[in-house]
């Protein structure tokens, strides 16, 4: 597996994406939609940021901001790290277990076609 191309083990079909100006709620109801834990930001049809689970519980919850009114834009990790679809998995892996990344967007060609995420895919 680790020659494998990280494109091989995503779901391009899957990608869960929201504009900046979406609102927590309605991002969460998407991820609970979607059964994953976190939802690319896509700004200009490029990776502005990535909102998780952990952005949820210490960025909203642990702040007390309301989901209701806050936008992702202010609540995401901006500009977060991605990865070439091209590249290998063992590079996916490396560099999750480094920077200790649960998720991280796959690109191609500039625009993000999934996640790859420590269950695999989403």
């Amino acid at each position: 597996m680790p020659k494998r191309p990280v494109r091989e083990i995503i779901e391009r079909d899957q990608l869960v994406a929201a504009t900046p100006d979406t609102t927590v709620k309605d991002a969460v109801a998407r991820m609970g939609e979607h059964r994953c834990g976190s939802i690319v930001v896509i700004e200009s049809d490029a990776v502005a940021g990535i909102f998780t689970e952990r952005d949820l519980m210490v960025r909203v919850v642990g702040k007390g901001l309301d989901p209701n009114a806050t936008p992702l834009a202010q609540v995401m990790t901006k500009k977060p790290d991605t990865i070439d679809a091209d590249a290998p998995v063992a590079d996916a892996i490396r560099a999750m277990d480094e920077f200790s990344y649960r998720y991280l967007p796959v690109l191609d060609g500039g625009r993000c076609i999934g996640v790859i995420s420590v269950s695999y895919t989403h």
